[in-house]
């Protein structure tokens, strides 16, 4: 009898495990996609952030009934309860209709402050108290690195010159992705791993390159030595000191309450804040004459803040360059995790019609003060210029991650 318990038992291992998948598409009224759309799972606490085509896949849920919440920030959140079987893939597309933002009336404190630094300041009230309670938790971390073009600046730039690349970017805290970017100019990768947060630890394991080009086993090695996740933390998502919303942050009073609006019987305020930075540099133009160029960049942060759990929901910031996205799930208590995280950046295109205008500043330059290098490294550059001045150059690195959480322990 044991041996055939024990004979059940492996036969019954050995048989490939059955999981159920939930997939779509979110999208808007006017049939646009809604991009990084939010899928939540609430009794298993499993979310999903859709990709900019609105598109999403749930793996290995479990078979049964399932409430499922979509959200979108300024859409309403819908709810379903889908039925899943076991063993199927369950298809759902899901249209969100545009939320009505209401301007709340005005909230006079006891010392006058602004209400958007009021609400920012019961935040980080418990920040500190609710980091302790992390006790432990695990994400799916997929992120991409994309290069175009790197090479043209590297052949460029002497190999000293590269050196105090590397140790500018060591100080400013991005020594990892652009050793990676000097190191391997080529490279185009998608990474996945699971990492795991165990009582103050991190546990990194089940890495896996993708990649549509081969790639040497060193650099594959190299993708998944380097984690290149931005916070490290958890916690870290949202409640970073050092964000301008933070604790730290210099322009945290200078966050705005442009509307709120009620979920799931809470009320939602919504924080803005516009950062508009202008840059200045000298420039030849055709005729030969030295002006002065300005490039102004704006970038705007949204907050969606829970006003009676001090929480922050959602996190958005735009650029001409990047997109961040985070949203957050209440876990009882007070205490709200990232479920979904996702992160985009990327840089113009040099079109071939700019390029012998480029050539024709950089040969008509005044040179006299030059130093040796300054000129050689003009002159690799013109090379470089000439060698792809047939087609569009883009200088783009492209280097973009999404995290969702699916497990979390509170103390």
């Amino acid at each position: 009898m044991k041996n055939l318990l024990t004979l059940l038992l492996a036969v019954l291992t050995a048989l490939p495990s059955v999981a159920q998948t939930l997939q779509g598409v979110v999208s808007l009224n006017d049939s646009t996609p809604c991009a990084y759309a939010t899928v939540y799972i609430p009794s298993i606490n499993r979310g999903i952030a859709a990709n900019e085509m609105g598109e999403y896949t749930l793996d290995e849920l479990p078979a049964g009934k399932l409430q499922v919440e979509y959200s979108c920030m300024g859409q309403q959140t819908v709810h379903r309860e889908l039925t899943l079987v076991k063993g199927e893939t369950l298809v759902n597309n899901e249209v969100l209709s545009e939320k009505l933002m209401l301007l709340p009336p005005s909230i006079v404190t006891v010392d006058g402050e602004s209400p958007a630094h009021y609400v920012l300041r019961h935040v980080w009230d418990k920040a500190d108290q609710n980091r302790k309670r992390i006790d432990s938790w695990q994400a799916d971390v997929k992120y991409e690195l994309g290069l175009n073009d790197i090479d043209v600046i590297i052949k460029a730039l002497p190999k000293k010159f590269l050196f105090i690349i590397k140790m500018a970017a060591g100080v400013a805290g991005y020594r990892k992705i652009v050793s990676l970017v000097l190191d391997h100019p080529a490279l185009k990768a998608k990474v996945s791993m699971v990492r795991t947060y165990q009582k103050g630890k991190i546990k990194v394991s089940e890495q896996k390159v993708v990649s549509n080009e081969p790639l040497s086993s060193s650099e594959q090695n190299t993708l998944c030595e380097n984690k290149l996740l931005i916070k490290p933390n958890l916690y870290d998502e949202v409640y970073d000191p050092e964000e301008i919303w933070g604790r730290k942050g210099k322009n945290r009073d200078n966050f705005e309450l442009v509307g709120s609006y009620e979920q799931d019987g809470k009320t939602i305020d919504v924080l803005e804040y516009v950062n508009t930075v202008t840059n200045e540099r000298k420039k030849v133009n055709e005729d030969g004459d030295t002006i002065t160029v300005k490039k102004t960049n704006t970038w705007i942060t949204t907050l969606h803040v829970v006003e009676d759990l001090w929480g922050i929901l959602k996190v958005e910031r735009r650029g001409e360059s990047s997109h961040s996205l985070c949203e957050c799930r209440d876990l009882g208590g007070g205490i709200y995790m990232p479920i979904s995280s996702s992160h985009h950046a990327s840089v113009p295109v040099f079109t071939k019609e700019e390029i012998p205008k480029e050539i024709e500043r950089l040969e008509k330059e005044d040179r006299s003060d030059w130093g040796k290098t300054q000129i050689q490294m003009a002159d690799a550059y013109i090379e470089q210029l000439r060698k792809h001045q047939d087609r569009d150059i883009c200088f783009e690195l492209n280097f973009s991650y999404d995290i969702k959480y699916q497990y979390f322990k509170v103390k």
